[in-house]
């Protein structure tokens, strides 16, 4: 049920970021301290890493972004295994995924990044990158950055001027509601 969740309200933001609403009078509910932030899928993990280091704010998670290997498609659970045991990734909650491409036979998986401000753990992704021979799928990366709370509209207009970022948004709440239809 968190699943879903998580992916009503990512489909909701994608709904609206197409809608040019930067109105401080906007009277939706959005979760405090957050903005999400999506680069545009020419930004590589480098230099999205590069982005999170020039401000001193926390980052909730990154995720988005795919990666193929160049490993041979019967690597894939040793490339989701490999991935499993690093400190940066949860994998109780969001484990790594991932499958063979049907037409290709390609390794790609979606990792999702916590703790990844440290700098140690960087590091770590960009050589597990080299070791299973990931480049990137070119999706871009969607930063969930927590900022100061009552500056979020700031934020995000800061946010969406910089080079390499395709949109930046509160992360408003929706209303699902479920009919039963017995």
């Amino acid at each position: 049920m968190k699943n879903f969740m998580y992916l009503v309200v990512f489909l909701s933001l994608v709904l609206t970021s197409c809608q040019d609403d930067d109105s401080e009078t906007d009277s939706r509910e959005f979760e405090p301290s957050t903005v999400m932030v999506k680069t545009y899928g020419s930004v590589s993990t480098i230099e999205m890493f590069n982005l999170i280091n020039s401000y001193d704010l926390e980052v909730d998670n990154i995720d988005n972004e795919a990666y193929v290997s160049a490993l041979s498609s019967d690597k894939l659970d040793y490339v989701k295994q490999y991935f499993s045991t690093k400190p940066y990734i949860n994998n109780t909650t969001w484990p790594v995924t991932g499958y063979l491409h049907y037409q290709t036979n390609e390794i790609t998986i979606f990792p999702r990044l916590f703790n990844i401000t440290n700098l140690a753990h960087q590091a770590d992704f960009l050589q597990a990158m080299q070791v299973l021979q990931l480049t990137e799928k070119g999706n871009g990366h969607v930063i969930i950055f927590k900022v100061p709370e009552g500056q979020e509209l700031r934020w995000a207009q800061h946010f969406r001027g910089l080079d390499g970022v395709e949109w930046a948004e509160l992360n408003y709440y929706y209303e699902v509601i479920l009919h039963n239809n017995n």
